[in-house]
């Protein structure tokens, strides 16, 4: 296991939680500087460090030692609509039918992600879309 590898998955962690590196720096108490190289595998991540974060995200150790390419099955808890808002995110109109809420909320993340994110996201949509049509026909 690389820390390349766990620094992606740290990456796809924090982004599915919604926050920026900022937050999840002071969260964890460190730099951004240093949770930018965590991400990236230029600095490593002790065990005691990776449980405080593992703690922070809500997901299990394990989660961040997956090979980065791991999409999970089903997927976990935080699915749009139970994530956390992010500090400064746009709420929606009252009396939206929750699909339309869920859709503006999947903008405004996708919105907010680096390019190399956007695709991650589009590829797991793409799987998700594929799994679904497999297990309906």
């Amino acid at each position: 296991m690389s820390y390349k590898s766990i620094g992606r998955q740290l990456q796809l962690a924090r982004e599915q939680a919604g926050w920026s590196q900022e937050q999840m720096a002071a969260k964890i108490g460190c730099s951004q500087s240093t949770l930018s190289n965590y991400e990236k595998g230029k600095r490593r991540i002790y065990l005691a460090q990776l449980e405080k974060i593992s703690e922070i995200l809500n997901q299990p150790v394990e989660f961040f030692l997956r090979p980065a390419e791991y999409m999970p099955s089903p997927p976990n808890e935080r699915a749009v609509g139970i994530v956390p808002e992010p500090e400064g995110s746009i709420r929606p109109p009252e009396g939206l039918p929750q699909d339309q809420i869920a859709e503006r909320a999947l903008l405004e993340h996708y919105r907010s992600l680096s390019a190399e994110g956007k695709k991650l996201a589009l590829c797991f949509m793409e799987w998700a879309k594929k799994r679904e049509v497999a297990g309906n026909g």
